[in-house]
């Protein structure tokens, strides 16, 4: 039997009240899954808030992405510089000895966050009869502070803040855009590998690219003072990545 004939005698008032209560039930069990998609919302945020924070660890990261500690010891600090009469004041980078490949031109990083207190972007090599007369004086009497800072070439000096002093020598070039007194953080591009200041640097060739890296603190470099037995305990310590 057709409803029809029975839906025709109903009056038009009643299809405004069925079509408002289908409206309500339908808006109800929309708010009713907004309100539910809302507390899910809530309680996932209140996790994230809960939750323990995943940070980087703390501690320098080697200046070139992926290098390890020198294997040669020549390539550690107090490794003797019969040369000049001394001894290196931090750790040197070269191709393959570090665990990498290290050619010229290898991007540089900050090791940590601070504020760049030296950025040489105007340097400029000594003649190469100039370098080997400095080279001459050295190995005469040893060097001056004022001369090691010509035998390092074109550096970067990053002041960290936990106080200690990085320097960055024998660079091929500082990153674009970067100054003195600007800040950087820890696995920045703030440099690339070179050769300056060195024998090859000086007679304009790519040979002998290498990172001079120093780690300074309280007017000591690391490793200054220690046999090299402790020297290389305190250094396996030193690095964290990346």
């Amino acid at each position: 039997m057709s409803i029809w004939p029975q839906l025709r005698r109903l009056k038009p008032g009643w299809y405004v009240l069925a079509g408002l209560l289908f409206y309500s039930v339908a808006i109800t069990a929309s708010l009713l899954r907004s309100h539910a998609e809302v507390r899910e919302l809530r309680r996932v945020q209140l996790e994230l808030v809960d939750a323990p924070q995943v940070t980087a660890p703390a501690g320098l990261w080697f200046p070139i992405v992926g290098a390890r500690l020198p294997q040669d010891p020549r390539y550690w600090p107090g490794a003797p510089r019969e040369f000049r009469l001394g001894v290196s004041q931090g750790f040197t980078f070269t191709d393959q000895d570090a665990g990498i490949p290290i050619p010229h031109g290898t991007p540089v990083i900050a090791s940590g966050d601070g504020v760049l207190i030296r950025v040489d972007h105007d340097y400029s090599e000594l003649s190469p009869e100039a370098w080997q007369a400095l080279i001459q004086e050295v190995g005469q009497r040893g060097a001056t502070e004022e001369e090691l800072d010509r035998l390092r070439g074109r550096q970067l000096w990053l002041q960290l803040d936990d106080g200690r002093l990085l320097r960055y020598g024998h660079l091929s070039r500082v990153r674009e855009g970067l100054g003195s007194g600007q800040r950087v953080y820890r696995g920045q591009v703030i440099g690339y590998v070179g050769n300056s200041g060195t024998d090859g640097g000086v007679r304009g060739t790519l040979t002998g690219a290498r990172l001079h890296y120093e780690v300074w603190q309280d007017g000591n470099y690391f490793g200054s003072g220690v046999d090299a037995d402790t020297m290389r305990l305190h250094a396996a310590l030193l690095f964290v990545g990346p």
